[in-house]
């Protein structure tokens, strides 16, 4: 009897110019098999007969740089199937242009400053000792007060009191919305990236420490099933994942004394080994790694782990 496969029923919404360029891309993480489909105009996207399981879902659009949507979901073998509502916020495709201000009109001041110097030179070219008429006196009077005028117009055009530019501090706050997604979304890529590095690391460390010891059996999974539980959490809050951390820490350092118990007089011997040590260190940093609310903290105890343990975190790559 073959095995009942599963569908996916993925609905983006919320704005519908970004379906015509959008791609949602399915990653089996357990096979590696990754299958891209474009959605219809509606946004609605239906992918029968794939793996039961888990299956990273991303959508992609060739005008935003990071993904519209990214999460882990897990596909149940049934025929009905697994619905996926993708909204999609309009705002990551927003690119407010700057809004061209007229140039200011300096038309009138040129006018007023070539009438002025019409009338000043008029009263001009006067002899020594000769008499300023009153009509001259008066001429020359408003020749400057009209130059005075048209000073105060072009000091109002060029550089007006209170002046301020709405549109460019619209632009502005459009720039530091969009870098604080980036930045968030960098940042939460970075935090789960480095968290899939760790947890590898504590796997292939776990396996040394266990095949050091000969453990075999019921016993071995417990003890792997044990660390594969980090792995289903990459994408939970610091929060969360820090109290598995330091739950899964705590009961490994135990795993580990039960196993030296067990194995009596070598018991020395057995927790001297290198491997043994690794898994211990890492233990117990892991312990102490409870109770984390940011990322920059989580952060910290993987560079403390590093310290501590020397060497590359992603030798097991080469």
């Amino acid at each position: 009897m073959a095995a009942i496969k599963g569908s996916l029923n993925v609905k983006l919404s919320n704005y519908p110019p970004a379906n015509a360029g959008a791609l949602v891309k399915l990653t089996n993480p357990s096979t590696g098999q990754v299958i891209e489909r474009k959605p219809f105009l509606d946004g609605s996207l239906v992918v029968r007969d794939i793996d039961p399981g888990e299956w990273q879902v991303q959508v992609l659009h060739p005008n935003v740089t990071l993904p519209l949507f990214a999460k882990p979901i897990r596909v149940l073998p049934q025929r009905l199937p697994t619905f996926v509502p993708v909204p999609i916020d309009p705002i990551d495709f927003r690119d407010t242009p700057i809004v061209d201000v007229p140039d200011a009109n300096l038309a009138p001041v040129q006018q007023a400053a070539s009438a002025v110097r019409t009338q000043a030179s008029a009263v001009g070219g006067k002899g020594a000792g000769e008499v300023i008429r009153a009509e001259d006196w008066n001429q020359l009077v408003g020749a400057v007060t009209d130059l005075a005028g048209a000073v105060l117009e072009l000091a109002s055009l060029v550089s007006p009191r209170g002046h301020d530019h709405p549109e460019i501090a619209t632009k502005i706050d459009e720039v530091q919305g969009n870098l604080r997604r980036f930045v968030t979304a960098f940042g939460q890529s970075l935090l789960e990236l480095r968290r899939d590095i760790e947890n590898e690391n504590l796997r292939r460390y776990t396996v040394d420490m266990l095949d050091v010891g000969g453990v075999v059996g019921p016993a071995r999974d417990r003890i792997i099933g044990r660390v594969a539980e980090l792995e289903t959490s990459l994408y939970a809050t610091p929060v969360e994942f820090s109290a598995k951390m330091a739950a899964t820490g705590t009961v490994l350092a135990a795993e580990v004394n039960e196993i030296a118990v067990g194995k009596g007089a070598e018991a020395a011997e057995f927790l001297a080994t290198p491997q043994v040590q690794k898994v211990l260190t890492l233990s117990q940093s892991l312990a102490a790694s409870g109770g984390q609310i940011t990322a920059e903290e989580e952060l910290g105890t993987y560079r403390r782990t590093g310290v501590a343990l020397g060497g590359s975190k992603v030798g097991f790559l080469r």
